[in-house]
């Protein structure tokens, strides 16, 4: 009876892959700074392909596919070169269950204390498939805790900075940019709580120890801009 082996991927395969998850790898090649057999050892080593050459040729195949770069990319950079950068500190994040009675009275209370703060306050309520959080400047937080039942509330976690892009509104209209700038974090190695998109407003939620990194990976991608502020 012929037995059968189920055969890997290819050297292509895999070094495709490798290079798909190994963003500043993949700016290394852009540029032309990777040194390609020192790459394509560490690519064999980690992937288990055993041909130096065949990956070594992959890297190459793929170091011109990205010589014809997207147009959109040129737009994304054009885009954020004249976004504004903001700093908001002393934020909240607030989590609790999924429950559309409680909803309704946050909805009530939103333009209640944002009318209050004459709207130059953070708040953002997200409503996923599980749960609710709530994004908010932390003087809201006991008006918020006033409205949501004990028995739904899953955890509040204060003394946070949000980093939001400000754009123009053709920021909805082209693809990549939420992921350009989330790869500048990826590269520096810093953890981002939360990310939300709303219209022209791109926020990045980050606890104070990791805020002054991510201010200066995500700066560098507005070097065109005025300077942020911070209310």
């Amino acid at each position: 009876m012929r037995r059968t082996t189920r055969a890997g991927p290819s050297a292509a395969d895999a070094t495709r892959q490798y290079i798909d998850e190994h963003p500043s790898i993949r700016e290394g090649l852009r540029d032309d700074l990777v040194n390609y057999t020192a790459l394509a050892r560490r690519i064999e080593g980690e992937t288990g392909v055993t041909s130096e050459e065949a990956v070594t040729v992959a890297v190459r195949r793929y170091q011109r596919g990205l010589s014809i770069e997207p147009p959109t990319l040129e737009k994304v950079r054009k885009l954020l070169g004249e976004s504004r950068l903001e700093v908001h500190a002393r934020v909240a994040i607030v989590r609790l269950r999924d429950d559309w009675d409680v909803v309704d009275s946050l909805l009530a209370l939103g333009p209640r204390i944002l009318t209050e703060s004459n709207g130059r306050r953070l708040f953002e309520m997200i409503i996923g498939t599980r749960a609710i959080t709530i994004l908010c400047d932390e003087t809201f937080l006991a008006e918020l805790r006033a409205a949501i039942p004990a028995k739904l509330l899953l955890g509040t976690e204060r003394g946070l900075v949000v980093l939001a892009f400000r754009s123009r509104p053709e920021v909805a209209e082209i693809p990549g940019v939420l992921a350009f700038m989330a790869d500048a974090l990826y590269r520096a190695g810093i953890n981002c709580l939360e990310t939300v998109s709303v219209h022209t407003d791109s926020l990045f939620v980050f606890r104070e120890k990791d805020s002054i990194r991510a201010y200066q990976a995500l700066s560098a991608l507005v070097p065109a801009g005025p300077a942020p502020s911070s209310r």
